[in-house]
C-alpha cells in the first residue's frame, strides 16, 4: 500500500489583502489560475506566512481593525512520520492529531506586530481534550519546533523575494553536502564556538581583550552598562546566504553578479536551479518525514514554450520527491489534463474579494455520483485545459466544430474566441452534454453547447431539456416514418440508425430537416433548446450549413483557407444561420461578465 504523503491539504485565509475569507484546497501539484490582480500572489503569501516567522505590515491587512488569520489542515502525519520525528517531538504533536491530520492557525492582530507576539494555535484532538477545555489551544515553542521539522519554511519565488530564493534553493541543492560532511562541519563549528563564546575556557585572547578594554572605555561614560561581543554560530545556510552566483557572458567574457541581471535572466536561472534540484532529488523518497512547499508566481515568466514545458516537468517531478508545489500561472502549458481537475480558478469581485470557483474534481463529484462516470467526465473535460483560463465555455459535439469554428467565427465577427475569453471544448459525443454543463455550472463557469439535430430526438428528452411528449418532436417523428416508407430505411424506436441501414442516420436527419413541412417544428425545437444554452443544427449537422463534403483534416484545412477569401460569405449555404450562431456565442460571453 502506498504511503500517504505529508501535505498542506487545505488553507483558509482571512483579511489578507484582497482575501476577505476563503478556503483553498491544495494537492501535491496545485495551479492557481486567474487574471491579473485576482489575488493569486496573496494566496501564496498566506501559505508562506503560515509556515514562517515574520510579521505582516499594514499593507497586508484588508481591514486594519481585524486580525489576519491563516488556518491550515495538514495530512499524512502517520506513525512512520512520528517515529522518525523522535519521541520528544512526537509527544508535542500527538494531543493535536486527529488520525493523521493536524489543524493549526496563525493570528496576527496588529499590523507590524513583533514576530514573537504573533499567535500560533492548534486544534486539540477529541481523544486528548479535557472536560470543559477549549477546542483551540495556543501552543508553545516546542510544538512549533516539532511542526517546523515536518513542514519547514517554504521556498518562495516571486519578484519581490530578491536573493532569498537563490539562498533557499542552494540550501536545498546542497543538503547532501550537509549530510555528508555534517560531522566534520560540527567539529569545526564547535571549535569556532569555543573560541568566540563568552565564558569559554578556550575563548580567543583577542575577544577577551575586546570585552575587557571596551567595557573599561565604557564605564566612565555609562557606569551601569556592560557589553559582550555575540558572534552567531555559523551553519551551512549561513555560508550560502553570503554566496553569490556570477553570470558570465560567453560572447564577450563579461562577468556580473546575478542581482545585476535583468528580470528575464534571473527567472531563467531560478528555473534552471529548480530543474537541477528536480534532477538530484529523483527517487529521493524524503516526503515521509518532512514536506517543503515550493511557492512560485508565474514560473513561465520570460520563458519560451519549450522552456515552459521543461520547467513544468521539473516541478511535477519535485512534487513526487518531497516538495509540495503551488504556483500561480497564466499559461495553459503549465497545466496538463492530469492536473486540470485539482487546479484552482481564482477570481475577484467587489463583494467577495478574492475567491475560488469550485474545483472540477469537486464539481464532478457533486454532479455525478457513480465513480466510473466520474472518471469518464473528468477525462472528457480535463482534456481541454483551456477552459480553466476562460470566462465562458462552448461545448461542441464533433471534431468538425472544433476544427473550423475558430476561423469561421473570426472571419464573420472580426473577433477570436480568445478575445471574448471563450474556451471551445470538444466533448467527443453528446451523451455527457447535460452533466458537462452541470459540472461547469457548479464551477461557476458559464457554459453553452452546440449539438447535432439528432440530440433533440435521442437525448434532449432524457436530459430534461425537452418534454417527453414534445409536439414538435412527435411531428418530426412522423416524418421519419414517411421517409422510411419511401426510402426503405430502418428505424429503431422511430429513429434512424446506422446499423443495417442503407443510408447513414446523419443523412436521414438532414433529409428530414430539408422537408418543407419540417421547417417550423425544427425551428421551434431549436428555439426551445437555445433558451437553455444549447444550439442545435437545424439542417442536421454543421457540414450541411457549411457545405462540407466529408469529415477529415483535408476538408477542414481547405475550409479554413476558404475563410480567408473575399467571396467566402457567398459560398456558405446558410450564411444567415452561421451569423446567428456567432451572435449567440457573443451573447453568451456577454452574459458571463
Amino acid at each position: 500500500m502506498q504511503q500517504q504523503a505529508l501535505k498542506l491539504s487545505k488553507i483558509t485565509i482571512s483579511n489578507l489583502r484582497s482575501i476577505q475569507r476563503e478556503t483553498f484546497p491544495l494537492s501535491d501539484f496545485t495551479a492557481l489560475i486567474g487574471y491579473n490582480n485576482a489575488g493569486k500572489t496573496n494566496i501564496l503569501m498566506g501559505i508562506r506566512w503560515l509556515l514562517a516567522n515574520f510579521s505582516l505590515d499594514i499593507s497586508y491587512f484588508d481591514d486594519p481593525n481585524h486580525a489576519v488569520e491563516a488556518e491550515g489542515i495538514f495530512e499524512g502525519i502517520t506513525e512512520q512520520v512520528l517515529n522518525r520525528l523522535g519521541e520528544e517531538k512526537a509527544a508535542e504533536l500527538e494531543p493535536f492529531l486527529c488520525g493523521t491530520t493536524l489543524r493549526v492557525k496563525k493570528i496576527q492582530r496588529i499590523p507590524g506586530e513583533l514576530p514573537g507576539n504573533i499567535e500560533f494555535w492548534a486544534f486539540t484532538s477529541p481523544n486528548f481534550r479535557k472536560k470543559n477545555s477549549k477546542d483551540w489551544v495556543r501552543v508553545n515553542d516546542k510544538f512549533i519546533a516539532a511542526f517546523n521539522r515536518m513542514f519547514p519554511e517554504s521556498i518562495a519565488i516571486w519578484d519581490f523575494e530578491g536573493n532569498q530564493a537563490y539562498t533557499k534553493l542552494l540550501h536545498e541543492i546542497f543538503r547532501p553536502l550537509e549530510r555528508r560532511f555534517g560531522g566534520e562541519l560540527s567539529d569545526v563549528i564547535e571549535q569556532f564556538t569555543e573560541l568566540v563564546s563568552p565564558g569559554s575556557d578556550r575563548q580567543a585572547d583577542e575577544i577577551k581583550s575586546f570585552d575587557k578594554e571596551v567595557n573599561a572605555a565604557l564605564r566612565p561614560l555609562f557606569p551601569s552598562v556592560k557589553v559582550e561581543l555575540d558572534i552567531p554560530v555559523p551553519t551551512l545556510e549561513t555560508f550560502l546566504k553570503s554566496a553569490t552566483i556570477n553570470v558570465v557572458d560567453e560572447d564577450d567574457g563579461f562577468e556580473r553578479d546575478i542581482s545585476r541581471m535583468g528580470a528575464g535572466s534571473q527567472r531563467a536561472i531560478q528555473m534552471a536551479l529548480i530543474r537541477y534540484l528536480a534532477e538530484i532529488k529523483k527517487h529521493h523518497n524524503n516526503h515521509y518525514l518532512s514536506r517543503t512547499l515550493l511557492l512560485i508566481d508565474s514560473p513561465e515568466l520570460f520563458l519560451h514554450p519549450q522552456a515552459v514545458e521543461l520547467v513544468r516537468v521539473a516541478l511535477k517531478n519535485l512534487s513526487n520527491e518531497g516538495y509540495q508545489i503551488v504556483f500561480a500561472t497564466h499559461s495553459a502549458q503549465m497545466v496538463t489534463s492530469e492536473d486540470v481537475s485539482t487546479s484552482l480558478l481564482i477570481r475577484k469581485n467587489k463583494q467577495r474579494g478574492t475567491f475560488m470557483r469550485k474545483r472540477m474534481e469537486d464539481a464532478v463529484r457533486q454532479v455525478v455520483k457513480d465513480a466510473p462516470s466520474q472518471l469518464q467526465m473528468l477525462f472528457s473535460l480535463s482534456n481541454s485545459n483551456e477552459l480553466l483560463f476562460a470566462d465562458y465555455v462552448l461545448l461542441t459535439e464533433g471534431k468538425t466544430e472544433w476544427r473550423v469554428l475558430p476561423a469561421l467565427f473570426e472571419r464573420i465577427t472580426g473577433q477570436s474566441f480568445a478575445l471574448i475569453k471563450c474556451a471551445l471544448v470538444r466533448q467527443g459525443g453528446v451523451s455527457n452534454t447535460r452533466k458537462s454543463m452541470q459540472v461547469l455550472a457548479a464551477m461557476d463557469i458559464p457554459v453553452r453547447a452546440i449539438v447535432d439535430l439528432d440530440y433533440a430526438f435521442t437525448t434532449a428528452t432524457r436530459d430534461g431539456f425537452l418534454e417527453a411528449n414534445d409536439p414538435d418532436i412527435k411531428f418530426c417523428s412522423n416524418l421519419f416514418r414517411e421517409l422510411a416508407f419511401q426510402k426503405h430505411l430502418r428505424l429503431v424506436n422511430g429513429r434512424p440508425v446506422n446499423k443495417h441501414s442503407n443510408i447513414p442516420a446523419a443523412k436521414v436527419y438532414a433529409m428530414m430537416a430539408s422537408m418543407p413541412e419540417a421547417q417550423e417544428p425544427i425551428r421551434n425545437i431549436h428555439e426551445k433548446l437555445c433558451k437553455q444554452g444549447i444550439w442545435v443544427w437545424t439542417r442536421g449537422a454543421i457540414e450541411e450549413h457549411l457545405g462540407l463534403e466529408g469529415k477529415n483534416e483535408m476538408v477542414w484545412r481547405n475550409f479554413n483557407e476558404r475563410c480567408k477569401s473575399k467571396n467566402f460569405i457567398q459560398t456558405l449555404p446558410d450564411y444567415e444561420g452561421i451569423e446567428a450562431l456567432c451572435q449567440w456565442i457573443i451573447n453568451g460571453s456577454r452574459s458571463s461578465t
